[in-house]
């Protein structure tokens, strides 16, 4: 005889030979023992967990049939492929055959597998038959996906639903059928074909067929692993150990060796992910755990790190994983994850403690000026600490005594105040060996013209510039061209002596007149096509997509309704750090976009306040998925694509009404004249009564 498969081997062929469904074989058992049965049934559930067993069982016991006939061709039960026989004909003769009385048995049942196949006619031609069929007709169905059913069947069926099976019950079947085979085998190695059976017994039986066939003699855990591509739980904790305690070179040296030993790439991520769901699990519910070998190692694991971790070190293993579903290159993605785990916290850990060095300059990010002055304040004891020494030694040197302005306050106020404004305080004792008297050149102008955030100030640290520390008359040549802007805080560190208006008053005028932005600045830059879209696809972030999506709905709230109608039918679908592709539902609605000017000045107002890039991509939804399937198909074909968005020419756009928008400022004035013209004349109308008051025009 020819040698089957052990899924087919050992197919149950009762309902008691079923395992992990006791609920669903009891429930039917008992209809059947009462001969309560309905006329359809609908089976649904993942594979391999029993759908079609379940249905044959039923219909040999409805009909009689004893067990020792499973494998003998019935001809009162009727199985048919809807995956292959999905059409209207198909139904059509069944439609028709149900209406003979069966050959045999009691009943003429028909087991329609996969039944989610058929088409919408198919469907429709079987909805009435399947609700009102001969009373010697049953049917079952079958399928994987419950919700490609249509409502009109599910509500025509008894619903049953079969669940995957869990890892001991796979194991325990597995130890049944390897004892009746007499093969012998390992217990951990059992654990491993579980797993990998993802809850299915037919995979499970599958995988084991694969490794005895590897290794007739023995069923190892290493055969297992090799068979089903998985990673040995030791590698796993050695891999994610190196990469908690940051050691990148061991940790890639660990995946490197597991590659090269034929490990699938999504094997290794999904091991991962096991592993640390474990991980976050051995405390908080052990029972739950599914390496239950491994405890003791998976607790030492959880004592040296937290759950915190653990669930960050999840959350990107899962974004990498989504990212290798659509990528060739896996192995860079597998090396990319490595040096993300092992270094995140490295790279996360110098921010947090020390923002005043990772702040930007004024010149690179004018408006992250304010919030690169915020930690100036305690960087200027260590300026202090530094610099003590050469000031108490050289006290004519500028710089070297700037945080000692109670000393020489008249030569070191305006040092202080062009320190506290510039927040890395490290090139303070570079800045002071070549420095030379005050007297000869005013120094302090050369920081006050390599720093222009200082002249884009708020007005409200303008109002308190006249707070701060002046300079007294000494004998060196007074500076009064600087426009400072100190700390709140600067008073405290150096107490200001008399301080005289005259020289604060010009800084402040002089801060005061200087623009706060260029009109410019706040206009988007807008292309349209293919190209831009390819741009910006090469350089395309996944978190700065879901900062620009997530923040997107405020973003449209912002405006007017009108503008609203426009923005809703529009949705970020690509980002780069320094572009958006909008992809919006209507092509009208895009031209409208192109065409509106303050809709675009608007716009770039409030992306700039959303820390978003002000350079959009507008199409439509139909051209978005065409631009992204050619990029796809390209990279597929090995094709790298080479366009920055620099080099692309932006579309021309229409000018802001900018007559418009100069006529508002007036007509907001009369406005404001009217109301308080209103308002007086009815203050006098309360006060003298209506007939006494009388309101007339001037007239020139």
């Amino acid at each position: 005889m020819a040698y089957q498969a052990l899924y087919r081997v050992y197919r149950p062929k009762t309902f008691s030979e079923m395992v992990g469904q006791e609920v669903i074989t009891k429930t039917l058992q008992n209809a059947i023992d009462k001969k309560t049965t309905g006329h359809a049934y609908l089976f649904a559930g993942p594979r391999g967990t029993g759908k079609t067993s379940a249905a044959k069982i039923f219909a040999r016991e409805v009909n009689g049939i004893g067990p020792d006939q499973a494998g003998s061709a019935q001809p009162d039960i009727i199985e048919i492929d809807a995956a292959s026989n999905n059409g209207v004909d198909e139904i059509r003769s069944i439609r028709d055959s149900a209406n003979y009385a069966p050959i045999e048995a009691p009943f003429k049942i028909y087991i329609i597998d996969e039944a989610h196949m058929l088409s919408t006619g198919a469907f429709n031609a079987l909805l009435k038959t399947l609700e009102e069929p001969p009373a010697q007709v049953k049917f079952i169905l079958a399928t994987t996906e419950i919700q490609k059913m249509p409502a009109t069947i599910l509500s025509r069926t008894q619903r049953f639903e079969f669940k995957r099976l869990s890892n001991q019950t796979i194991k325990n079947r597995l130890e049944e059928i390897l004892k009746q085979e007499d093969q012998a085998y390992e217990e951990p190695a059992l654990d491993v074909v579980a797993t990998a059976a993802e809850g299915g017994m037919r995979d499970a039986l599958s995988i084991m067929d694969q490794v005895i066939a590897f290794g007739p003699d023995l069923v190892t855990v290493e055969n297992a692993l090799t068979v089903t591509g998985s990673v040995d739980i030791d590698q796993v904790l050695s891999y994610l150990h190196q990469v908690l305690a940051g050691k990148t070179a061991e940790a890639l040296e660990s995946l490197s060796a597991i590659l090269l030993s034929g490990k699938d790439a999504n094997r290794f991520l999904s091991d991962l992910i096991a592993t640390l769901r474990d991980v976050m699990l051995v405390d908080m519910a052990p029972d739950l755990v599914k390496a239950k070998s491994k405890e003791a190692e998976l607790k030492a694991f959880l004592a040296a790190t937290s759950q915190a971790k653990i669930q960050e070190m999840l959350q990107t293993i899962d974004k990498v994983k989504t990212a290798l579903a659509q990528s060739l290159q896996s192995d860079i993605y597998l090396e990319i994850l490595t040096v993300q785990l092992s270094q995140g916290t490295a790279q996360a850990a110098p921010v947090a403690q020390t923002p005043a060095q990772a702040a930007p300059t004024a010149p690179q990010q004018t408006a992250s000026a304010q919030t690169a002055k915020q930690p100036a304040p305690a960087a200027a004891p260590k300026q202090t600490a530094e610099t003590s020494a050469p000031t108490a030694e050289e006290p004519a040197q500028p710089m070297a005594a700037a945080p000692e302005t109670t000393k020489t306050p008249a030569a070191q106020a305006p040092q202080a105040e062009t320190a506290a404004q510039a927040p890395d305080p490290a090139p303070a004792p570079k800045t002071a060996a070549p420095a030379e008297p005050v007297a000869e050149k005013a120094p302090v102008e050369e920081p006050a013209a390599e720093t222009p955030a200082q002249e884009q100030e708020t007005p409200a640290q303008e109002q308190e510039t006249p707070d701060a520390p002046a300079p007294e008359p000494v004998a060196e040549e007074p500076v009064v061209d600087e426009a400072p802007a100190p700390e709140p805080e600067a008073p405290e560190q150096a107490p200001a002596p008399a301080a005289e208006p005259a020289q604060d008053a010009a800084p402040a005028a002089t801060a005061t007149t200087q623009p706060s932005a260029s009109p410019a600045d706040n206009k988007l830059t807008v292309y349209t096509g293919n190209e831009p879209v390819q741009a910006v696809l090469s350089q395309a972030k996944r978190d700065q997509l879901n900062k620009a999506q997530s923040a997107w709905p405020d973003i449209v709230s912002d405006f007017a309704v009108k503008e609203q109608a426009i923005l809703q039918t529009a949705e970020p679908v690509a980002a780069s750090l320094d572009a958006l592709v909008l992809a919006f539902d209507f092509p009208a609605m895009k031209d409208n976009a192109l065409k509106n000017a303050d809709l675009q000045a608007e716009l770039a107002q409030v992306l700039e306040e959303a820390e978003l890039p002000q350079r959009l991509v507008l199409r439509s939804q139909d051209e978005w998925k065409e631009d992204r399937a050619g990029y796809v198909k390209a990279l597929k074909a090995g094709n790298t694509v080479k366009i920055a968005l620099s080099d692309l020419n932006p579309a021309v756009l229409p000018e802001a009404s900018t007559k418009k928008a100069q006529a508002a400022k007036p007509a907001a004035e009369e406005a404001a004249q009217t109301e308080d013209k209103k308002d007086l004349v009815q203050e006098a109308k309360d006060l003298f009564g209506e007939d006494l008051v009388q309101v007339k025009e001037e007239t020139d």
